[in-house]
This record gives structure tokens, C-alpha cells and sequence, in this order.
């Protein structure tokens, strides 16, 4: 009796299996019925059958595209279904579905516009497929992305997910402006997946993008993360010559000639954008920041003020404004802390001093001009609360330290 329970129960599978025919209609009519399971089942035989597959002359027989296109979209479904017990299936069905579409294509050639159709008879339209798909996975990247966790490991492990899924995304729809930029730009160097992120820009650019912002992300890239300022400044070149008004390229470009210490091209190239548009507010706080750098400290102050008066709400040339007369007061600061405790020192310490006290109040005006455009920007509120106290502006000091516990700053 025992050996034949046991003859039965290896045969039963056996018997199983043998019921397991080739069928696309099959595959198909279970797969529509979600039944993952019993669709995979039957499409793996149905793909493996030498005799469904080829033809008498040992060509593809004229099913077999179709048979590969529906072994795809069965794999697609376990790798997108929410349900748990079709996920694992298989240990990569994305995969095996990428090659079942790769071996569609190399079988039909691109000729067929659809391999299957809906509930009534309608063929499908592979592009539209493949719309869905792609939507499918760049909805999980963004989602994946925008998680929020205060956890660094785990932040990073989902941009990894979102590269993942935008790649997925990529192979449907290879042109999609959208993912391109984001994948490239944004994901892949946060994952340090450089070379493949400047892939992605260039055929962003290639695709028809038309965001300038490609073009600093490509220099982003090169400078920050490759350390290749050469090609940073290639790219930030071909880029403004086609968006000679888009200034963040300008600014980035001068960065880079002031890091590497060529001052001459730094202003050469200042120069020639004031004098190309000379109205242009950019263009004066280029100027600005340039002769920051290179410690000229009233031509930076009259180009900030330019840029000022062509944009009187430009917040960050006001900023710069206020720093270059708070420098002229450090200077001073600085010489205090530097004198000991003679009687000597002690003099020059008053004399100092009242030096200090006068440079503030020419920079007060301009840091609170600053609140006026900003009123809640923290390092504005601190500035003035040093200022007010170096003055000892005892009224004014309460005011900011109230508005900065508004804000929920710890000040005593």
C-alpha cells in the first residue's frame, strides 16, 4: 500500500504538467481573468515549444511575436500587481519580461502596431501599452522619492528605488522629456550614477527638452561631482549660447573661473555681459559678485546697487549689499579683538570703537532694508539683533528677539 501512495504522488505532478498545453488563447483568456498564475504556467510552455514557436521551414511561426509580446505583459502584470501571491513568482520578472519584448521586436521588426486585443475585439496599440506601463513605474519613482524620512540611509536607498523604477520607465518610453530630466538631473546624482545621469541629460536635449536647467545639471555634474571643470564650462558655453538670457549659467561659469583663480577670463567675460545689455539687473550683480571676490569692495557695492535700482525687490543683491557694509564694520570688530589690556591698547580700543559704532549705523539702513524685503529670514533677523545690541538699541533688540521666538528660535 505505501508504494503505491507513493507512485502516486510523483506521478501526480507529472500528470499535471502533461495537461499543460501550448495556447495562446489560453494564456491569454486566464491572464485576462487575472489569474497570473495559470497564465505564466501556460506561456512558459507555449514560449518553450519548439513546434508552437517554428515553423516547418525553421523560421518564427506566425504566432510566435505574439506569443512573446503575451509572455511580456504576463511577466508585467507580476511585477506591477499588488497582490502578494503573483509577486514572486519569479525572482525577476521585469526582466524576463524586457526580453520577451526584446524578442517580439526582433521578430516582427517593428512592422505590427498591436499584438493583442481588449475584451471586445479592439486591438491594443503597443504604444499605448506601453504608455500605461511606463506611467506605472514613474508614478512608484516620484512616490519613492518624495517619502519622507529623516532617516539618511533610508532617503538614499529611495532614490535609489526611483532611479530603479525611472529606468524601468525609460525602456517603454526611451524619449520622455520628463523622466529624462528628472532621472538624470535629479536621481542619478544623488546615487552617484554620474556618467549614466549626463547620458540621460544629453538625451533629454536631444529628445527636444527645453528647460535650460539641463545644461547646469550637466555642469553640476562635471564640477561638483567629477571634479572636470573643463567640461562643466563646455557645457555651461553650449548652453548659453542657446539661452543667452538665462543667467544661473553666467553666475555658474564666473564660479568656476573665480575657483580656478583666472580672474582675466572672470572679468572678460562680466564685462561682455554688461556691455551686451547694460540695463540688465543679472548682469550688474554678476559684476558684483565678481569684484566681491576679488576684495573690491566699493566697485562691488555700486554694482549691487545697480542691480538694486533696476529691481528694487531683489533681495539677494540687497543682501549682498548689506554683507559689503558689514564688512567694513568687521574689519573694525576684528581689530578690537585683537588688542590686549595696556593702557595703550585701551585707547586704541575707544577710538576703535566709536570707528565701529559709526560704520554700523551706515550698515544698519541697509540690513534692515533687507527685513523689509524678508521679514521672516532668519540670518537677516540675527544680523540685526547684533547690530541693535552692538548699539545697544535696547527696543529694537526686544523686537527681534520676539519676532525670532515667533519663529521659533531659541534667544535668551
Amino acid at each position: 500500500m505505501k508504494k503505491i501512495v507513493i507512485a502516486l504522488f510523483v506521478a501526480a505532478p507529472l500528470m499535471v504538467f502533461a495537461q499543460v498545453k501550448p495556447s495562446l488563447t489560453k494564456a491569454d483568456k486566464v491572464y485576462r481573468e487575472g489569474k497570473i498564475d495559470e497564465a505564466k504556467t501556460i506561456i512558459d510552455v507555449t514560449t518553450s515549444s519548439q513546434e508552437y514557436m517554428v515553423d516547418k521551414k525553421g523560421q518564427p511561426s506566425k504566432d510566435a511575436a505574439k506569443a512573446w509580446y503575451l509572455k511580456g505583459m504576463i511577466y508585467m502584470a507580476m511585477d506591477t500587481t499588488k497582490q502578494e501571491k503573483y509577486k514572486h513568482l519569479d525572482p525577476n520578472p521585469f526582466q524576463v519580461a524586457k526580453e520577451s519584448f526584446e524578442k517580439c521586436k526582433a521578430i516582427d521588426g517593428g512592422k505590427s502596431a498591436s499584438f493583442v486585443k481588449d475584451a471586445t475585439g479592439f486591438p491594443l496599440l503597443t504604444d499605448q501599452i506601453n504608455g500605461v506601463y511606463a506611467n506605472n513605474y514613474f508614478n512608484k519613482a516620484i512616490n519613492f522619492y518624495n517619502e519622507k524620512t529623516d532617516d539618511k540611509e533610508k532617503k538614499l536607498a529611495n532614490v535609489k528605488l526611483a532611479f530603479e523604477m525611472s529606468e524601468r520607465t525609460l525602456y517603454f518610453i526611451p524619449n520622455d522629456t520628463s523622466v529624462l530630466l528628472y532621472a538624470g538631473g535629479v536621481f542619478a546624482p544623488m546615487i552617484q550614477e554620474y556618467d549614466r545621469g549626463l547620458e540621460m541629460l544629453r538625451a533629454y536635449i536631444k529628445a527636444g527638452g527645453t528647460l535650460p536647467e539641463a545644461y547646469t545639471m550637466m555642469s553640476n555634474i562635471y564640477s561638483q561631482n567629477k571634479k572636470d571643470n573643463a567640461s562643466a564650462l563646455k557645457v555651461l558655453q553650449e548652453g548659453h549660447a542657446k539661452f543667452p538670457n538665462y543667467k544661473d549659467m553666467v553666475l555658474m561659469e564666473l564660479n568656476i573661473y573665480l575657483a580656478d583663480k583666472k580672474y582675466d577670463l572672470a572679468r572678460t567675460m562680466v564685462e561682455e555681459e554688461l556691455k551686451a545689455d547694460p540695463n540688465n539687473k543679472d548682469n550688474y550683480f554678476l559684476y558684483g559678485q565678481l569684484n566681491r571676490e576679488l576684495g573690491e569692495r566699493d566697485k562691488a557695492k555700486e554694482a549691487f546697487k545697480k542691480s538694486l535700482e533696476l529691481d528694487p525687490k531683489n533681495f539677494d543683491a540687497a543682501m549682498e549689499l548689506a554683507n559689503q557694509y558689514w564688512s567694513d564694520a568687521k574689519e573694525l570688530k576684528d581689530q578690537m579683538g585683537k588688542l590686549g589690556t595696556s593702557k595703550a591698547d585701551m585707547e586704541k580700543l575707544k577710538s576703535i570703537d566709536a570707528q565701529y559704532v559709526e560704520k554700523l549705523k551706515i550698515y544698519a539702513p541697509y540690513i534692515e532694508s533687507c527685513e523689509k524685503l524678508n521679514p521672516n529670514d532668519i540670518n537677516v533677523l540675527y544680523s540685526l539683533l547684533n547690530v541693535y545690541t552692538d548699539l545697544d538699541d535696547q527696543p529694537k533688540v526686544a523686537r527681534v528677539k520676539k519676532k525670532l521666538k515667533s519663529l521659533g528660535e531659541d534667544v535668551n
